[in-house]
């Protein structure tokens, strides 16, 4: 995962800080579990891009010499955008 669970946390702080401060919600007393909600979202979502990088790993790496002329970054970054295109996944 990209980010450190700190980091998620503080991006789900500012996430409800931000939709109260502009009124668009009203968590009354609730605003951590909110947080914690909207924390566990973004872990999930960061989730599914690591297991997508994983499978193009592997899929690359069945691939071998097949590929050893061609810029492994690119490939790397050509299968994942097309996987993502496939499923629908918004990285």
């Amino acid at each position: 995962m990209k980010l450190k669970k700190e980091m998620i946390d503080y991006l789900a702080k500012r996430v409800v800080e931000g939709l109260e401060s502009k009124e668009l919600i009203d968590v009354e007393n609730d605003s951590q579990g909110l947080m914690i909600t909207i924390s566990e979202i973004i872990t999930e979502d960061l989730l599914v891009e690591d297991d997508l990088n994983q499978e193009v790993r592997e899929i690359l790496e069945k691939m071998g010499e097949e590929i050893d002329n061609i810029d492994y970054r690119k490939m790397f970054q050509m299968v994942k955008n097309r996987y993502a295109r496939e499923r629908g996944l918004i990285l």
